[in-house]
């Protein structure tokens, strides 16, 4: 009897530990902000360029813009920045589109450049699982990649 009591608690525990795995909240990301030199041709750029969606934000002071990325995140830019940056192409914001070709087309009619992961101008990347990639920057250096991972 004492013996099945002891098994009985362990399978219990094991149960609730595993429930509460099952269970755990992860981190959701709500936003990212970067700082940029001027708030109009970085808004236009990710409006325009990006096609993000022009969100209301509260400050009301001129110096931010807010845009929707995804149902619960957003892309909160901040002007005020001395200069623009040049940043490293590892550290870079990624959008995902459903049309790889027609989101080149935005870029081609806005004159935005963008490469291959390796630098080579107008190339695609592609993954080894098959997703299309490109790069460029926005105009304060910036790094953006896109890709058709959820399509």
């Amino acid at each position: 009897m004492k013996q099945t009591i002891v098994i009985l608690f362990f399978a219990i525990m094991g149960l609730s530990t595993s429930m509460q795995a099952q269970s755990k909240k992860y981190p959701s990301l709500n936003h990212i902000a970067i700082y940029v030199v001027s708030l109009e041709r970085a808004t236009a750029f990710y409006r325009d360029v990006i096609g993000l969606e022009v969100m209301d934000e509260p400050f009301k002071d001129g110096r931010h813009s807010w845009f929707k990325v995804g149902d619960h995140s957003q892309l909160h830019i901040i002007s005020g920045a001395a200069k623009a940056e040049v940043h490293p192409k590892d550290a870079h914001l990624c959008f995902s589109v459903p049309s790889m070709k027609a989101f080149i087309s935005v870029l081609e009619q806005h004159h935005v450049t963008y490469e291959d992961w390796p630098g080579k101008p107008n190339t695609i990347n592609k993954r080894v699982d098959g997703v299309q990639q490109i790069y460029f920057r926005d105009p304060d250096g910036y790094w953006i990649e896109i890709n058709d991972d959820k399509y």
